[in-house]
């Protein structure tokens, strides 16, 4: 891994596992309250809300992970789950499917109803205090779903939704389209405000403490608009190659982190200088995540899963057999949880979903029938949910005591 910034290159040849402290329990608690957007003072208490669950994109859980990484169910769908969990209140589990279809999921791992588009859903659902679930569709479409499963509205775009919706305390559903356009919808499924953009938007945007709007483009950009859709400030981070699905994490302090397809994970300050650059062997698909002390997590195309401080210096990383396109999940106790894709089993290919320690040990591994690019999301029981493009959604964790 090579790390840059405007006074230093470092190189790494040797990638080492170093010890490191990290508890988020606590602090986590302290400063977030809550798992799902509580940096804007929100007590609605979802235990994954949305894509990263929560507008900063942190990534972090206020639960533990599991010990284990046992089978406790798996849902069938007819199509790749690529769309990540969201996890409700009373436990039900919401994912979209390739087959077009948003599945409301019991924590039993039994099917409460199914929502039909008329396209693939790849975007990850999120979920209102109110009980309402929007999700985007290739269908062009973004969709109000009550929590019965039946629809409260509906809002129509130019192109095809890949990006994720983000929410807001104020109802705000924030979402990019291919039409190259960035939305903010009221609750009431009306426009706020419309910012369009030159290229395509893939990514899913993230809502700083401040109401600020940050999101890439496959044009290799990333914008800054302030909660009423004002430009701030825009920069480039990558090129106009192929879709960037790199969402943008938020710290504490106002420190914007996103990879881009060039290989490098980007750290930016509020006014958008760049203030560290950190290569990877190859492109960065994946979101990361970040913790409350600002350390960074994400993964890479070359394997290797990174851990970096907030000003960009390696911690450690460790190397998996995949690529890897799965955003990490960071459980209250430190832990680390993402998925890659292997070219190797019956039909090819495998998924693995890896449990990593604080300090970057292996703690377990699940295997699925195909890759991983769904990211996992951990519930209040400690349940980790991710989807596989084997076409399921699967429940992993330590079973319960009988």
């Amino acid at each position: 891994m090579r790390l840059e910034n405007s006074s230093m290159l470092f190189r790494k040849k040797h990638y080492g596992i170093f010890k490191i402290f990290f508890c988020l329990s606590l602090t986590t608690v302290m400063v977030f309250g809550n798992p799902n957007g509580s940096a804007f003072g929100e007590n609605s208490n979802i235990p994954w809300q949305m894509f990263r669950n929560n507008p900063l994109h942190t990534g972090q859980s206020l639960y533990p992970g599991p010990g284990a990484g046992i089978l406790k169910w798996k849902f069938h769908t007819a199509g790749n789950v690529t769309s990540s969990p969201a996890v409700g209140l009373d436990g039900t589990i919401y994912v979209g499917s390739e087959d077009g279809m948003l599945y409301a999921v019991t924590p039993e791992g039994r099917k409460k109803w199914g929502f039909h588009t008329e396209a693939e859903i790849t975007s990850s659902p999120a979920i209102s205090p109110d009980g309402t679930i929007y999700v985007g569709s290739r269908d062009k479409r973004i969709y109000a779903i009550n929590n019965d499963g039946t629809l409260r509205w509906v809002y129509e775009t130019g192109g095809s939704i890949f990006s994720s919706p983000t929410l807001t305390p104020d109802g705000t559903v924030y979402i990019g389209s291919s039409d190259k356009k960035l939305y903010a919808i009221g609750r009431d499924g009306s426009a706020r405000w419309i910012y369009e953009v030159p290229s395509a938007i893939s990514a899913t945007p993230g809502i700083g403490r401040d109401g600020s709007v940050y999101f890439g483009t496959n044009g290799g950009i990333v914008f800054a608009l302030d909660s009423d859709g004002g430009f701030k400030w825009k920069k480039r981070v990558g090129r106009a190659i192929y879709a960037s699905y790199s969402s943008p994490a938020i710290a504490l302090d106002g420190k914007v982190f996103i990879g881009s397809e060039t290989g490098r994970l980007y750290g930016l300050n509020k006014d958008g200088k760049i203030v560290f650059r950190a290569q990877t062997g190859k492109q960065i698909q994946a979101s990361p995540a970040v913790d409350a002390d600002g350390t960074i997590y994400f993964g890479s195309y070359d394997g290797n899963f990174y851990v970096i401080t907030k000003d960009g210096r390696l911690k450690w990383s460790y190397k998996t057999g995949g690529i890897i396109e799965s955003s990490p999940a960071l459980g209250a106790d430190g832990s680390v949880y993402f998925g890659t894709g292997e070219l190797r089993g019956a039909n090819g290919k495998v998924g693995r979903l890896h449990a990593l320690g604080p300090d970057g040990t292996l703690l377990w591994e699940f295997e699925t029938e195909d890759w991983i690019e769904s990211s996992p999301a951990i519930g209040p029981d400690g349940t980790v949910y991710v989807g596989s493009n084997d076409h399921n959604l699967y429940a992993i964790g330590t079973p319960s005591a009988k």
